[in-house]
């Protein structure tokens, strides 16, 4: 961990260096690093097993607070958006290794931001690197990850002191989660409860928020129909991937500024439910061929972000052969508008107690009514 502290320290200095020299007058820029003490949560009897140490992670933070330009900003009172680089151990150097996330994240205030006390919540996400992983030959006992490459997803909540115009301290606890969607097995996964330090310097003096009001372009309601594809793995010893694709109708409306509510029925075919029942049962009979039909109804609760949206959606099964009709299947996703009604999107699918499922990979189209 000290030489990765040290060139955070190193990158923290000349990065400094740069805004103050190129940006003195720009107050909207600001450099923070917290760190994070913590430990894995141990959501397996395996995992508490090798489980040795307690987790130290450290994180860099460039942010840019948002001027008004945009009605969110003021909605969400102008929260500071930017980029930021994670770095932990796991619990176990030798089993483990250690992560190193890359993410993006929007930090919200929630008191006047004139106020020198307040409290604000953190989301962030990216990718992370885990540098160990799975391998049935060397790191057979790592049954946590098993690809390098993961989902980095955080959320934190805390209180924050500005001490004078450029400075601040804060302390926060958060809860951080690494897997990469079940794609390939084993996939565990991480979940990292941390408390944090930090101290955020923001550059030149503040910006004057502008005092124009821009419109909502919340629609008032609209339908929105997907297709989506994915792959997954259920077995570490087979290493076997599944192919999965899907089609959704969903109708939302608007019931308070950036924020709709609705229903999504969704329908797709899961060619890992015949084996995943035939190894519960143990009868190898051949199923009929639309026995991997699934289908699902999710509410949803989308928070708008002018052109992204970020989506909530608790639900439970209508049809499954191995989960059953009722079991939760949850889903958490981003939809990012590329061009009028068309929409990529990418959501993590899971069951109770977070168990990964797929990662949803799609598009939708939204047929939208505005207010007149």
């Amino acid at each position: 961990m000290l030489p990765i502290r040290k060139s955070l320290f190193t990158i923290t200095l000349a990065l400094f260096a740069f805004f103050y020299r190129g940006k003195a007058q720009e107050g909207r820029y600001s450099i923070e690093i917290k760190e994070r003490p913590g430990f894995i949560i141990p959501h397996h009897s395996y995992m508490a097993y090798f489980l040795t140490e307690n987790v130290n992670a450290i994180q860099l933070n460039f942010g840019i607070t948002t001027n008004g330009s945009k009605f969110w900003h003021k909605e969400y009172n102008n929260p500071i958006v930017g980029l930021g680089l994670h770095h932990s151990g796991l619990g176990n150097d030798t089993l483990y290794g250690n992560l190193t996330g890359l993410y993006i994240f929007i930090n919200r205030l929630f008191f006047d931001n004139t106020k020198r006390f307040n409290i604000s919540n953190t989301l962030s996400v990216g990718l992370s690197y885990a540098s160990k992983w799975h391998n049935p030959i060397s790191n057979r006992s790592n049954m946590i990850l098993s690809t390098p490459l993961n989902v980095f997803f955080q959320y934190e909540i805390g209180c924050n002191y500005r001490v004078s115009t450029n400075h601040n301290i804060s302390a926060s606890i958060g809860l951080a989660h690494a897997s990469n969607g079940s794609i390939k097995e084993p996939n565990l996964g991480f979940n990292i409860f941390t408390t944090a330090l930090g101290y955020r310097y923001s550059f030149g003096n503040p910006n004057p928020v502008r005092s124009e009001s821009p419109d909502d372009i919340t629609p008032f309601s609209s339908w929105n129909f997907g297709l989506f594809a994915s792959i997954k793995s259920v077995d570490a010893f087979t290493g076997k991937q599944y192919g999965i694709i899907g089609l959704s109708a969903e109708k939302l409306y608007r019931f308070a500024p950036l924020s709709m509510a609705g229903l999504e029925l969704s329908a797709y075919r899961d060619n890992s439910i015949p084996d995943l029942v035939s190894d519960k049962s143990g009868n190898t009979t051949t199923f009929d061929k639309n026995e991997n039909l699934a289908l699902a109804i999710n509410a949803t609760y989308l928070m708008g972000f002018n052109r992204i949206g970020i989506a909530f959606q608790p639900g439970i099964y209508l049809r499954n052969q191995f989960y059953g009709f009722g079991a939760f299947t949850n889903k958490v996703g981003l939809r990012i508008n590329i061009y009028d009604g068309l929409n990529l999107v990418v959501a993590i699918k899971a069951h109770w107690l977070a168990q990964a499922d797929f990662v949803e990979f799609g598009i939708k189209y939204s047929f939208s009514r505005h207010e007149k």
